[in-house]
């Protein structure tokens, strides 16, 4: 089993020293791409630290978009 592949990445600042990572992703086995999502922490010395993360399909980013467009009108 070989290593996943990180084709891009962009990261948000989510204040004081956390941060949002969203990156596109290949499997090893050179499937479709998947979209990630993680949240994590930088150290004093700028070393990235994760806590969480999630995978899905670029498929899902439409609804994605939708459900988090409602929350920004409320």
């Amino acid at each position: 089993m070989g290593d996943w592949k990180t084709l891009e990445t962009f990261e948000i600042d989510a204040g004081g020293n956390n941060f949002i990572e969203v990156n596109l992703k290949q499997p090893p086995e050179g499937e479709n791409t998947l979209v990630g999502i993680s949240k994590g922490w930088k150290t004093p010395q700028e070393e990235k630290r994760y806590k969480a993360n999630i995978l899905f399909s670029p498929e899902k980013l439409d609804e994605l978009i939708d459900i988090l467009q409602k929350f920004k009108e409320k």
